[in-house]
């Protein structure tokens, strides 16, 4: 007797209480199976053992017509009665090594897991497969923390890549964030979750049916990016040259201003009417929408969205989740300002939501914060501290190779500014020394650059990176261009002057005046 082959994609765990009204349980795993499900775990905590067992004949009848692994949770004696294909166990249940025991060594074994360690121990306790858990908050259990991707992934990378174990998610996973849980914590070792496990998105849905095909298809579309991604990796991306990269900026700020494209802004309130006028004065069109209950219906009408932390407040974080929801489905891209990320635990918690939720295109901070995504992803990278929100010291030894470092992992473009800018996407990484003292001595001139780049992102969505130089180069042109005007006595008629040159920059001047390095 050899063990069943097991296909993880769509994995449904069950529960009674959940269940729509509508049907019975049986009738929910039926319809999940037709739509897509491939794997079946019964899991009753309130049954005892004679009806647990009596449920799980029934419910193994259904599954063996459709030739899908029926796994038992939590009570190997039901599992055994039964002639199920296997269980699964949780830390506090029956050891593995004891399941596999009474099992046997033909069966599918599972265990929840939810650090790297307890990873590691099930694949050398024998165990098929791990449940990672739990993903984000869900009806099912209340725990003390959430992993999101990013801890996910943290799991992903301590298996080896050639090991036998196979991976399943689990927590809060539904058709809207399936695609972004897959593809995210994809590791850098090339693993890729084998499958999803739902509960409440299954059985809890209005069409079982419907629901378990919908998952399929996002699994399989985030599998395919984490595929792709990890190819192009190991081929390091696109091939480009410094001056190709120079001589697309004049025509894409002619192309800004002819399109003036709208970006929603959901932005701090100490510089929002300075990030309006500047978006405004490039050649961009701003709306400052900080309602979620208006995200979707703008999410139609608006071509990227900058993320802005700098006043928090609870109503501003639903907005940026909710627009940020939005912007990932139609593929518009997203800018993230984490402003002051690393100066309280409130801003480092958020900033990690916000990666955990969302695709972040563009990650656009000070040393500071970059230092504090470094941390939240799992970067190995020097840290550097925060006052406010402000840096203090002299920054990272190499800088360079810690924005590569983060686009890398998190399949984005990251732009650190400074003295020198430094901006990558993990293959292209240039270094910008353009720009005047002054644009550090005013509030949010950083928040200004993250809208010009949002502007540059909407009429450049498909290389982001372009984008990042070209906004960052433009506020840097002006910035110098104000700096030299006679009327400009200091940081107070900077300002007015700087947003002036914004509106004068002259296209050609992008190629002419840049002062960009390969690196």
């Amino acid at each position: 007797m050899s063990k069943p082959a097991v296909d993880y994609s769509v994995y449904l765990v069950t529960d009674s209480g959940l269940n729509h009204p509508s049907r019975t349980l049986l009738q929910s795993i039926e319809d999940a199976i037709l739509g897509g499900v491939t794997l079946v775990q019964l899991r009753e905590k309130d049954l005892d053992t004679p009806s647990f067992t009596d449920l799980a004949r029934k419910v193994h009848q259904v599954t063996k017509k459709y030739s899908v692994p029926l796994l038992i949770n939590d009570n190997i004696d039901v599992a055994i009665a039964i002639d199920a294909e296997g269980a699964h166990v949780g830390q506090d249940d029956v050891s593995c090594v004891e399941a596999r025991q009474r099992l046997g060594p033909h069966k599918i074994l599972g265990i929840s897991t939810g650090t790297p360690d307890e990873a590691k121990k099930a694949l050398a306790d024998g165990a098929d497969y791990i449940g990672i858990g739990t993903c984000f908050m869900t009806q099912t259990k209340t725990p003390k923390r959430t992993l999101g991707p990013i801890g996910v992934r943290a799991i992903l990378e301590a298996i080896p890549a050639d090991a036998p174990l196979k991976t399943v998610v689990i927590g809060g996973i539904k058709h809207d964030n399936t695609r972004r849980v897959v593809s995210h914590s994809a590791g850098a070792n090339g693993r890729i979750l084998d499958g999803v496990a739902v509960v409440t998105g299954i059985v809890g849905a209005e069409d079982a049916k419907e629901a378990s095909k919908e998952l399929l298809v996002e699994y399989r579309a985030g599998y395919q990016l984490a595929s792709q991604r990890h190819k192009e990796q190991l081929t390091q991306g696109r091939s480009w040259t410094l001056d190709e990269l120079l001589k697309s900026f004049p025509q894409l700020l002619t192309t800004l201003r002819e399109k003036a494209p709208l970006t929603h802004h959901i932005s701090n309130y100490v510089v929002m009417n300075d990030t309006a006028n500047a978006t405004l004065a490039l050649g961009g069109s701003p709306i400052m929408a900080p309602c979620a209950a208006e995200a979707g219906d703008l999410s139609k009408v608006v071509s990227s969205v900058v993320l802005n932390i700098g006043t928090l407040t609870e109503s501003f974080v639903d907005c940026m989740l909710e627009a940020g929801k939005h912007a990932n489905a139609q593929s518009k891209p997203v800018i993230l300002d984490p402003v002051g990320a690393g100066a309280t635990s409130l801003r480092e918690e958020t900033t990690r939501r916000i990666l955990n939720s969302l695709h972040v295109d563009i990650i656009k901070g000070n040393a500071g914060e970059i230092s504090t995504i470094a941390k939240i992803i799992g970067c190995d990278t020097e840290t550097i501290a925060m006052r406010g929100v402000d840096s203090l010291g002299s920054g990272f030894s190499n800088p360079a190779a810690v924005v590569q470092a983060i686009a890398k992992r998190e399949n984005c473009v990251v732009a650190m500014t400074g003295k020198v800018d430094y901006i990558s996407d993990g293959v292209r990484t240039v270094a910008i020394e353009n720009g005047h003292e002054y644009q550090g001595r005013i509030t949010g001139s950083g928040c200004m650059i993250a809208s010009s780049i949002g502007s540059f992102a909407a009429i450049s969505p498909t290389d982001h990176f372009v984008a990042a130089v070209a906004g960052i180069l433009a506020l840097n042109l002006a910035g110098e261009h104000a700096g030299t005007r006679d009327d400009v006595r200091g940081p107070g008629t900077f300002r007015a002057a700087f947003i002036d040159e914004m509106a004068n920059l002259k296209p050609e001047q992008l190629l002419k005046e840049a002062k960009i390095k390969a690196l």
